[in-house]
């Protein structure tokens, strides 16, 4: 008795036209969606970046301050002279714009925003936005 192991080549063909289709409808939902997600990403690691440096302020009964660069997209949270905190936007996410004096973001003590309330607004390379704002409470949300 012969046995027969492996598969035939029309079993493997059948699987690759399989993958290759099933590739084919998810790979246009994924090109469009991860620009969406990184947008995404980028803003909620401004947020908690704020919120960390907001939270520190108060445990250490001193301020912090978080500052942002429109021009290599990154960010950095400092309680007194040391750094918390060093973050960059995910590829393709830029800072676009930041309304809050000297494009920082400063908590007193009690966690209060010692600079006016402002934004900062992210950016895809597609063209959709999202803004961080900070109150003069300190609190920060993503619109």
């Amino acid at each position: 008795m012969h046995k027969n192991s492996g598969y035939t080549l029309i079993e493997v063909l059948t699987v690759v036209a399989i993958i290759t289709i099933v590739a084919g409808i998810i790979l246009p939902n994924v090109v469009t969606w991860l620009p969406k997600y990184r947008l995404s990403s980028g803003a909620e690691e401004i947020q908690s970046t704020l919120q960390l440096a907001r939270l520190g302020a108060i445990k250490q009964n001193t301020s912090a301050t978080v500052t942002f660069s429109t021009v290599t997209h990154t960010f950095w949270a400092k309680i007194g002279a040391q750094t918390i905190k060093k973050g960059e936007m995910p590829a393709g996410i830029t800072i676009d714009s930041v309304t809050v004096p000297a494009s920082q973001v400063i908590f007193n003590s009690r966690g209060l925003a010692d600079t006016s309330p402002g934004d900062i607004l992210v950016k895809n390379n597609q063209g959709a936005s999202k803004t961080i704002t900070v109150n003069i409470v300190g609190n920060a949300s993503i619109q």
